[in-house]
């Protein structure tokens, strides 16, 4: 369901090739009819999995605010990493900074809603986040919709349905 007009649609992935460690993330900012807005690819180095996602959080709440948009739906694949989001974390936690960073961007003086949403929902984040590695380390936007994002977006604006595996 699209967002309402004037309401900033955000969706951010992580991801983490684990043979070498290499952590990424990507997202994009749409508008209430599925237009890109922006986007971004960061190759964050080495780390984990939560990293990544929380970095991918950090960088597309970031953007929306620094966009001007004051009224944001915020959408991630990752459960584990919403659920950081809407807990108490204690200072000690080894990753209490990048979860605190994103906790005061979600509670600046604006409205932002973060909900979980399944993987193939986010297919055009998930997209960004894996063109992430071709770049040198560092955040990588996009004003325009990337030429290797064209069909992806297409059939996500379009609401094209892709099936979800699920074990029996």
């Amino acid at each position: 369901m699209a967002p309402l007009p004037g309401v900033c649609r955000v969706n951010t992935d992580g991801s983490r090739i684990n043979s070498s460690g290499l952590i990424g993330a990507g997202g994009l900012l749409r508008d209430s009819c599925g237009n890109w807005i922006k986007g971004f690819s960061v190759n964050l180095g080495y780390g984990s999995f939560i990293e990544a996602e929380l970095w991918g959080i950090f960088w597309g709440l970031s953007m929306a605010w620094d966009a001007g948009f004051r009224t944001v739906e915020f959408e991630c694949d990752a459960t584990s990493a919403v659920a950081l989001l809407k807990s108490h974390i204690v200072s000690t936690h080894p990753l209490f900074s990048i979860i605190n960073c994103c906790k005061l961007k979600i509670h600046e003086d604006w409205c932002c809603s973060v909900k979980h949403i399944f993987r193939e929902q986010n297919c055009v984040a998930d997209a960004l986040t894996v063109k992430c590695y071709d770049f040198a380390p560092g955040l990588h936007v996009f004003l325009e919709t990337p030429a290797f994002l064209s069909n992806v977006l297409a059939a996500d604006v379009r609401g094209a349905v892709r099936p979800r595996l699920v074990s029996v």
